[in-house]
């Protein structure tokens, strides 16, 4: 399998993970044995995914490294998107753990931990796919080094880094004309594609 190639799959992983993370903890008993040993192993299950995801995110950023400013800059924008509804999905969960809170102690706290810890990983996951687009930006001279570190940090940021995604995505757009070729005319410029 190629870097192209590999790249997408992650991506592919990554748009996808919030959703099969909810799968596999919201309906454990398609993984229950008989003494119900899931149950008691999904906070272990979960340090796992954390652990797994961050670590891909982490691969995918060092493929990158050669890759294509605008490929990535897309990836990245379309792992924040997916991922709108996730985020929805966790603030009705929080409001109705509000409402249930009146008649259930304590499932307001447990479950606000869950959601954050969940979120706080999907946030630092995408952003790493973020990181890597910035780092191809960069690289690329499309953006400063003072772009780059602004979009890098806000990549991070909550409700910030979709905008930023799809800013990258724009400035991977963008046409950058270097110059005149020698002995051509001035309506001919040489376009750097990176």
């Amino acid at each position: 399998m190629n870097t192209k190639h590999s790249l997408t799959a992650l991506t592919a992983f990554e748009a996808a993970q919030p959703y099969l993370f909810w799968l596999l903890v919201l309906f454990p008993e398609m993984n229950l044995d008989e003494g119900g040993r899931f149950l008691d192993a999904i906070p272990w299950v979960s340090v796992c995914w954390v652990v797994a995801t961050v670590i891909v995110g982490g691969v995918y950023v060092w493929l990158s490294r050669g890759g294509e400013f605008r490929t990535l800059a897309r990836n990245a924008m379309i792992i924040k998107l997916v991922h709108i509804p996730y985020y929805l999905l966790v603030f009705a969960l929080a409001v109705v753990s509000i409402m249930l809170s009146l008649k259930i102690p304590f499932i307001t706290l447990t479950v606000w931990a869950f959601c954050f810890v969940a979120d706080a990983t999907l946030i630092v996951t995408s952003g790493l796919y973020e990181l890597a687009a910035v780092i191809a930006g960069v690289r690329c001279k499309r953006m400063t080094g003072g772009q780059g570190v602004v979009f890098a940090i806000a990549g991070f940021l909550f409700c910030v880094d979709v905008v930023i995604a799809v800013v990258t995505y724009v400035k991977s757009r963008e046409v950058v004309t270097v110059g005149l070729r020698p002995g051509s005319w001035p309506s001919e410029p040489v376009v750097r594609r990176c």
